[in-house]
């Protein structure tokens, strides 16, 4: 079993404020990754969420509180898999916060979600530099040629995955590590944003 963590000692996860919605979605917008609706259906859809199978958290370093960008799980399947994202403008991120981002957001859908078998995370070229090494040792499943228009020009979409299985055995570990091997009993210390558990440490 997996244990909760949100926070790294650079990163911190919470959740999405009200107020930072609208920067989620200028933040999307010029990224370019994903098709988005008009900004009020956009509002409107994020407020109708069901928290039990969506999370969006905002992400934080811890040094300074400002917010550096936003975590999303989605997608949840009957089949236990869902769709992980960090969106982040790459300038002016420290070095590294990306990619602990991601570490926490891969172990935080295996810790709230018990039936999750595999999280994807997905990706063009545009972006793919930004990961540094977070990506080098996490399989590439598939590729969809020329699947995404953005900057005047067709992207590959790229689709990579951790199963549960390799996290328990790889970075679970190294995350419990990196957060000083502290980490929180399910529920404790938690805040609720609708029905969904968050755990804060």
């Amino acid at each position: 079993m997996t244990s909760p963590h949100l926070e790294t000692p650079r990163v911190r996860f919470r959740p999405i404020d009200e107020e930072n919605v609208l920067d989620l979605y200028q933040l999307l917008l010029k990224l370019g990754i994903e098709t988005l609706p008009s900004r009020d259906n956009f509002e409107s859809s994020f407020r109708a969420v069901d928290d039990s199978e969506v999370a969006v958290l905002q992400i934080e370093t811890k040094q300074d509180g400002a917010v550096r960008g936003f975590a999303s799980i989605r997608e949840h399947s009957p089949a236990g898999h869902a769709k992980v994202g960090i969106f982040m403008d790459p300038h002016g991120i420290p070095v590294g916060v990306g990619a602990e981002s991601m570490m926490l957001l891969v172990n935080y859908a295996f810790t709230r979600w018990e039936d999750l078998r595999k999280v994807y995370a997905l990706t063009t070229d545009a972006s793919l530099m930004h990961f540094g090494s977070a990506l080098f040792t996490t399989p590439r499943e598939a590729t969809l040629p020329g699947h995404v228009y953005f900057r005047g020009r067709l992207w590959d979409l790229h689709y990579y995955s951790v199963s549960r299985e390799s996290w328990a055995g790889t970075g679970a570990k190294l995350l419990t590590r990196m957060a000083g091997g502290r980490p929180r009993r399910e529920g404790a210390g938690s805040v609720e944003r609708g029905s969904a558990p968050v755990w804060t440490e």
